[in-house]
């Protein structure tokens, strides 16, 4: 009685294993007819990728990835017939395809040890998966796929399709030099790489972005793109200090990008360490002379400072490199305006003649002011910041016929 039940069960198990490998069958007869049924391609693999007899075979992830591959094909012959291509079904099948082929790849690499113990390896099934891979990386599936989900503002499918099509190179199957060759890492592939780091930020998605980083950082081209990322990446996952130290590191690394020299100064600013934003100033125009706004931006801390007269030089030395900058101007001015208000201080307990001789003097370096608001608002006309401080300067030194004519004009913005 307790052998029948034994080999009932053998024969239960053995059968539910053999209809699971039919079903593996069925599944790759569907999608390859001459008229596929994909869905039912899909709904017959499904339960083999389940039971425990088949889910550990490379073989029934190999034709569940197949199934998307065949429809990939199916959807191209068809637009190449004439027929309008479904951009959607055509990329989640490559996507698919490649999920599923990925667990067949483990499973095909897993040793299977013969009499001797020699690990024996599924490299046929690996070889007929690293070949079809390829042919979408060259094909560029995934890309298209990615733009075609960018029309959808899909951010987080875009970057995963882009990143997708990167990691191909590196797969464990794609090792062969033979296969790398079909693989290059050129600029088209470092641009893919970028907007997966792009739309992984616009997506939020803050860890996957700072992998992608990390990647191109690896690529001299896009080096100090990785490092406006990690910085920004940091602050914005509430990592401070380690964005303040990628800075540091990149100022370091590229002394010749004002970006993150101006950056650091807007962080020191911001912290209060005026002196320390000016030091990094005086670092830079040293490693890049050439850059005017390292002198305009130094001229604006120094005004903050009030040492007004080193700020009137650095102003001009930007205003020579720089002729056509209404915001050089318009800083120079409010520096001379602020020394013209700094001179009022403390002049409460004057007298009103010793007043008012403080006043004309302050009134004397307001007018100096004068010209520069003038030339910001000749080199920005219709900007209502730039007209603004001027009508401002005008009213202060009691100028009301063109205080009256910059007002008449300024309706028109």
């Amino acid at each position: 009685m307790k052998q029948s039940i034994f080999l009932a069960a053998l024969m239960l198990i053995s059968t539910g294993c053999f209809a699971q490998k039919s079903a593996i069958r069925t599944a790759k007869n569907l999608a390859m007819q001459e008229t596929p049924d994909f869905d039912g391609a899909r709904a017959a693999i499904k339960p083999a990728l389940e039971n425990e007899e088949t889910k550990n075979l490379a073989e029934t992830w190999y034709v569940a990835g197949l199934i998307g591959n065949k429809q990939n094909d199916n959807i191209w012959l068809m637009g190449q017939m004439g027929q309008t291509i479904d951009n959607a079904a055509k990329g989640a099948a490559v996507e698919e395809s490649i999920n599923y082929w990925l667990v067949a790849d483990s499973l095909a690499m897993v040793p299977v040890y013969d009499k001797k113990g020699n690990p024996k390896y599924d490299l046929k099934t690996r070889k007929k998966i690293a070949e079809a891979i390829v042919d979408y990386f060259q094909k560029q599936d995934l890309a298209i796929y990615a733009s075609y989900l960018a029309e959808q503002n899909d951010d987080l499918g875009v970057a995963n399709a882009f990143k997708m099509h990167c990691d191909i190179p590196d797969l464990a199957m794609m090792q062969d030099p033979k296969l790398q060759a079909k693989l290059p890492k050129d600029t088209t592939y470092y641009q893919y790489m970028s907007y997966s780091l792009s739309y992984y930020y616009r997506a939020k998605a803050f860890d996957e972005a700072l992998k992608m980083a990390e990647r191109i950082a690896a690529d001299p081209a896009h080096e100090v793109t990785a490092y406006q990322y990690f910085y920004d990446l940091y602050k914005q996952k509430g990592q401070p200090e380690i964005a303040k130290a990628k800075l540091a590191e990149a100022v370091e690394k590229f002394p010749t990008e004002p970006w993150f020299i101006q950056n650091m100064i807007n962080d020191l600013v911001q912290s209060q360490d005026t002196l320390g934003a000016v030091a990094y100033l005086d670092k830079a125009i040293e490693n890049d002379p050439s850059q005017a706004q390292y002198f305009h931006t130094k001229a604006t801390l120094l005004s903050t400072l009030r040492r007004f007269d080193e700020a009137f030089t650095f102003f001009q030395k930007a205003i020579d490199m720089d002729p056509k900058n209404p915001e050089y101007y318009l800083n120079y001015a409010y520096a001379y305006s602020d020394k013209a208000t700094v001179m009022l201080e403390g002049t409460d307990n004057l007298s009103q003649k010793e007043y008012m001789a403080v006043k004309k003097q302050s009134d004397e370096v307001l007018k100096l002011a004068l010209p520069y608001y003038e030339k910001a608002h000749e080199l920005a006309p219709g900007d209502m910041s730039y007209a603004r401080a001027l009508r401002q300067c005008y009213y202060r030194l009691h100028m009301d016929k063109e205080y009256e004519a910059l007002s008449a004009e300024m309706q028109n913005y």
